[in-house]
């Protein structure tokens, strides 16, 4: 199998679409950035927002899990947002974050986006207007 890698990054919040998970009054987390269908390069920025403080795991609060393609047990533990994923190869992507306490137990929350790896570079276009329909 192969992994793919997180960096940190700095950078602006952009608004973007998901399918976050948290009921009313729970935690949430969200993808931002970028947008659900995206085309991106083989590195791209990741940015989520979460209602809770965010920081390292040793510090007592809570963080985010990323994985990619349904691998949940397969992550990148990330304590800051926006960070650059790396490594995927071309092709489309499931992209998934949640949220998790310290202890790396749920904080029951969880979005997903799906992006285009269309090569290398770093650049990102929005969705496209399409139904791609079947897998992925």
């Amino acid at each position: 199998m192969k992994r793919f890698f997180l960096i940190a990054a700095s950078g602006l919040l952009i608004a973007g679409c998901g399918t976050a998970t948290g009921s009313a009054g729970s935690p949430t987390v969200t993808i931002e950035g970028p947008a659900d269908g995206a085309n991106v390069g083989s590195a791209f920025a990741l940015e989520f927002g979460s209602s809770e403080e965010i920081g390292p795991p040793g510090s007592g609060k809570n963080h985010v899990h990323v994985s990619t393609d349904g691998h949940a047990d397969d992550y990148t533990v990330v304590d800051a947002s926006p960070f650059q994923v790396t490594g995927l190869p071309p092709g489309r992507h499931t992209v998934s974050v949640t949220l998790q306490h310290a202890d790396h137990s749920s904080a029951g929350a969880s979005d997903e986006i799906t992006v285009n790896v269309t090569g290398s570079g770093g650049s990102t276009s929005p969705a496209p207007e399409q139904d791609y329909g079947g897998g992925y």
